[in-house]
């Protein structure tokens, strides 16, 4: 598959008086054209960091120390703020987490979906109107003409995140970031949001980073996936592979917290411990401290991002015959 974007070793850190600290920290992934990418790991591993980067959005004192975004070939860290400006809701368009703070509340919801359309596309008022009201039709609203004149406060959550969607895909983007887009919404909701995304992705051909902790929405949207702690790629698979088979302890983990309707058990299954916050990382293997096959080794020096075959990668010595591993 083409990739569309490329992630080659990126460091994004923030600066203050205590010292530097890696949030994210040297990650290598990339996006096919058409594909849906998961991204997934505990709060704080990096992963909305990881999609601020891309978008150029680094907040406060962060920023790019390393590394390339590369857009079908064209490096966006490399790129000025007014060259970004041109790429953002264009070619690269992003689904914020909760709607009521992304959307503008002294604007009605057509005069934002607009913006954008008169910016990138240059169109004229009139005909910015027609597209805005088309792409509301396209996200599942049946009185376009009249959510056009209303303002966020007067929509449901679900239907904030159908117009935050209509937004996001007015310009019809190369790329979607989808940062958590069921967050907050009720069982249904995101039922009807996911397959929104589907058949936006299907009818504009985008590609799409879906950012998520939700393992049952990787499993329902995504192709491959990469999943993130303490701010690095731990494991990268195909759906199907990472659930029949998971390779990193952390993937068992997180696969093994999902509740299933199955089996009867008396308490949920979690891992112990928390995600290290970045600037108080444990030496050696970040995830060592709360992992089960953890050893000596693990303790002492970090595993590199290895291959393990069929498009596999993984960060454990558990795969390394050099280090003693033993799978």
């Amino acid at each position: 598959m083409t990739a569309l974007l490329h992630i080659r070793n990126l460091k994004t850190y923030f600066f203050g008086d205590d010292g530097t600290v890696p949030a994210v920290d040297g990650i290598d992934f990339s996006i096919g054209k058409g594909e849906t990418l998961a991204l997934v790991g505990e709060s704080g591993c990096g992963k909305s960091l990881t999609s601020l980067s891309v978008m150029g959005l680094v907040p406060g004192t962060g920023r790019i120390v390393e590394g390339e975004v590369l857009l079908e070939g064209e490096n966006l860290v490399e790129k000025t703020e007014e060259e970004l400006s041109r790429i953002r809701g264009n070619e690269i368009s992003m689904i914020f987490q909760e709607p009521m703070t992304s959307l503008n509340p002294v604007l009605t919801v057509g005069e934002q979906i607009m913006e954008g359309l008169l910016l990138h596309q240059r169109l004229s008022r009139q005909a910015a109107r027609e597209r805005a009201v088309q792409m509301l039709k396209l996200v599942g609203f049946p009185r376009a003409e009249a959510i056009m004149d209303e303002y966020p406060h007067q929509l449901s959550g679900g239907m904030r995140q159908r117009a935050m969607i209509a937004m996001a895909v007015a310009c019809n983007p190369r790329l979607l970031i989808a940062d958590e887009p069921t967050t907050a919404l009720d069982v249904t909701i995101q039922a009807q949001i996911l397959d929104l995304m589907r058949d936006v992705k299907e009818k504009l051909s985008t590609s799409i980073l879906l950012i998520t902790h939700d393992l049952g929405v990787v499993a329902e949207m995504a192709e491959r996936v990469v999943v993130m702690y303490a701010g690095k790629v731990v494991e990268e698979a195909e759906v199907q592979d990472l659930f029949d088979q998971p390779a990193h302890p952390y993937t068992e983990g997180l696969i093994r917290s999902v509740p299933s309707l199955d089996e009867e058990k008396e308490r949920l299954y979690s891992i112990e411990g928390n995600v290290p916050s970045p600037d108080r990382l444990p030496k050696g293997c970040p995830f060592a401290p709360r992992c089960s096959e953890a050893w000596e080794k693990c303790l002492q020096k970090e595993p590199e991002l290895m291959e393990i075959g069929h498009g596999r990668r993984v960060r454990c010595f558990l795969y390394d015959p050099e280090e003693g591993g033993s799978r």
